[in-house]
């Protein structure tokens, strides 16, 4: 019966290694939890094929996820607001109403709403945020 026991024993620790280490892997969150509760600011933004381009002014470009299903978005010189549903990984953007104000030369304002409405997955990773859509893909920190 002893050895029984040892051999038994032998078996099961494996196992609960085994489970007890699928839990540990890098989980990309999704849940409304993961982006609510603070403004993201905007860290690189790709449009299209071409390059992404690392924004050396975050805090001109943010997106903030209201627990009433609205978002608040500085888009450099203009603001914006609208709704969103999250579904798991899926992001939906309502249509955004935003100010009209001329922005500089160099604004990513544009192309930063374009990609944000056509929004269609997301997650949160190592608490970066990345927001792909059909016209491009960005990431935020908070």
């Amino acid at each position: 019966m002893h050895i029984q026991r040892r051999h038994l024993g032998r078996r099961i620790l494996p196992l609960a290694l085994l489970l007890g280490l699928a839990g540990c892997g890098d989980e990309t969150l999704t849940g409304p939890s993961a982006v609510q509760g603070g403004v993201w600011k905007l860290q690189t933004l790709q449009r299209g094929s071409a390059a992404a381009v690392t924004v050396t002014q975050p805090e001109r470009y943010t997106i903030e996820f209201l627990a009433s299903g609205q978002l608040a978005v500085k888009a450099d010189c203009n603001t914006c607001g609208g709704p969103y549903t999250l579904d798991g990984s899926s992001l939906h953007v309502g249509g955004l109403s935003c100010t009209r104000v001329a922005c500089p030369a160099d604004s990513l304002d544009t192309d930063f709403v374009l990609v944000l409405t056509a929004a269609q997955t997301h997650g949160v990773e190592d608490e970066v945020l990345t927001i792909s859509s059909s016209a491009g893909e960005m990431t935020l920190r908070r």
